[in-house]
């Protein structure tokens, strides 16, 4: 199994990931709490001393392989508390403590396992161990929540692309967060560039200085990017560049490629720690997260550029091939290389952009049409107090999309509609019934002016606004979540309360019905 495999297999399931569970803290004071002992024992300062030193060092490392032996036969099946206790037993038994398992069995075992360990953390022999599950909490692909380990967009997006596209995309999350060249869990952009520069590197394994962590190195050669042999007399490792570590090193050491701004904002955006679902987070409604307002401006960008383009590039063959016709080929020899090649890396970056956008959030799934709506509203409630109404039908069936968008489009059709009137608070109804077509029609209804009938389809689309300082962006997103998430259509009428109506005709999930 590759390295990539060991990370899938512990984002996949995030619940059974032992260093999330490893509780490392908690040990730290078993060991300290243990050399306390050894010294009222009477033990001398200085083997208390060099225990200190060299189990600091290897505390995270043997905390973290007893646990994957233990799960793999003494603790099988074993709760995280469990788990724990064995480690600790382990550890005062190497620190020459009386503990107990439970049995002598228990015990022969455990300190078989305790031995294997230590020869296998602290061998010369380069033997690295990469720790999938601590590196997945390391760049954010896993987070901690008090007692459960959730799985971040970042890890969705491991999950989600294609083999070659993840360790693309774990190289734009290490060197977005990377600390420097001294960074064992995230390479640096710089230490990228100087191994495609170098192509070739001899590292000895005692104190050399080289272009990257030597851990970095190990994980870039688990991942398929360094070939590497070992030199055992020299006591040195001799990596060398694939051709695709050549490609993708390059790629995330050039500059800020699509999946790094992806990158960088899904990271900010977990800095920020904005957790839950939308009752329990208004906030998260009121000033979008950065991940969420990146995602949804780069998706409009990236599609309205290349709308553009694709004429653009058509023009430009029409004009080369103008030019070769009336004798000027020498200007297309010399510039139209150029030229095209331009338009069509920039094509190539708005399609990266799109697809990897996409990519960020969560995952379709059935929810609750009328809950959502509450939840806007609930949302609003300081902003439009008691001007919105919404009888909420007794049965509705699920639709399928993302839900978080689903209310984020009807808090822009709120605050839409509680603009309608400058002289006095808008009336509100909101609206949502089955039709006779198997659909689920909600509507958003205020008493304001209305809006004209040669504009209900413009308002629509991206940048267009009938209000002055409006940024045209509000009404574009309800139609992308109703068109392009949920599979349905979104337009705009005369309302029965004089102003306009907002109707959004949403097809059900066919798997799911509300209690």
């Amino acid at each position: 199994m590759s390295f990539l495999d060991d990370v899938r297999r512990c984002l996949d399931r995030p619940e059974g990931s032992s260093w999330a569970l490893s509780g490392l803290g908690a040990h730290r004071k078993t060991l300290l709490d243990a050399l306390e002992a050894l010294e009222a024992r009477g033990e001398p300062e200085e083997k208390i001393e060099r225990l200190h030193d060299v189990w600091s060092d290897k505390l995270g490392a043997f905390v973290q392989e007893m646990q994957r032996l233990l799960e793999g036969g003494l603790a099988f099946g074993a709760n995280a508390t469990e788990l724990h206790a064995l480690v600790d037993v382990a550890l005062r038994r190497r620190l020459g403590l009386s503990d107990s398992a439970g049995s002598r069995i228990r015990d022969r075992e455990l300190d078989r396992l305790s031995s294997e360990v230590l020869f296998s953390i602290q061998r010369p022999e380069r033997t690295p161990n990469l720790w999938p599950e601590r590196y997945a909490l390391e760049v954010r692909a896993l987070r901690r929540a008090e007692s459960e380990t959730l799985l971040t967009p970042i890890g969705r997006l491991v999950l989600g692309l294609p083999e070659r596209d993840a360790v693309r995309w774990l190289l734009a999350v290490e060197v977005a967060q990377s600390r420097g060249p001294s960074d064992p869990w995230r390479l640096s952009r710089g230490a990228a560039a100087r191994l495609v520069a170098a192509r070739r590197l001899r590292v000895f394994w005692y104190g050399s200085e080289v272009a990257a962590h030597p851990q970095s190195l190990d994980r870039l050669a688990a991942l398929g990017l360094l070939s590497f042999e070992d030199e055992a007399e020299e006591a040195l490792t001799t990596y060398e560049l694939t051709e695709n570590g050549a490609e993708l090193l390059a790629e995330v050491a050039s500059g800020d490629t699509p999946m790094v701004l992806l990158a960088g904002a899904l990271i900010q955006d977990e800095t920020a720690a904005v957790l839950g679902r939308i009752r329990a987070a208004t906030a998260l409604i009121q000033r979008e997260s950065a991940a969420f307002a990146m995602t949804r401006h780069a998706r409009m960008v990236a599609h309205e550029i290349r709308n553009a383009l694709v004429p653009v590039r058509e023009a430009i063959d029409d004009l080369f091939a103008s030019l070769q016709r009336d004798g000027r080929g020498t200007l297309v020899d010399r510039h139209g290389a150029t030229i095209t090649g331009g338009v069509d890396r920039i094509f190539r970056f708005m399609t990266e952009m799109a697809q990897v956008v996409e990519r960020a959030g969560p995952p379709p799934e059935p929810f609750d049409i009328a809950a959502a709506i509450e939840d806007a509203l609930a949302a609003l409630a300081e902003e439009l107090g008691r001007v919105a109404f919404f009888d909420r039908p007794r049965f509705l069936p699920h639709v399928r999309g993302r839900r978080d968008r689903f209310v984020l489009a009807i808090v822009d059709l709120l605050r839409n509609a509680a603009r309608a009137r400058d002289d006095r608070p808008a009336e509100i109804r909101v609206a949502a019934a089955l039709d006779g077509g198997g659909a689920i029609v909600v509507t958003v209804d205020d008493d304001g002016p209305g809006v004209p009938p040669e504009y209900r389809k413009a308002i629509f689309a991206p940048g267009f606004s009938l209000r002055p300082g409006g940024t045209g962006q509000g009404l574009a997103l309800v139609r992308e979540v109703a068109r392009a998430e949920l599979g349905g259509e979104a337009h705009c009428e005369e309302s029965p309360l004089g102003g306009a109506r907002f109707v959004l005709r949403l097809p059900v999930d066919a798997g799911r019905s509300a209690a």
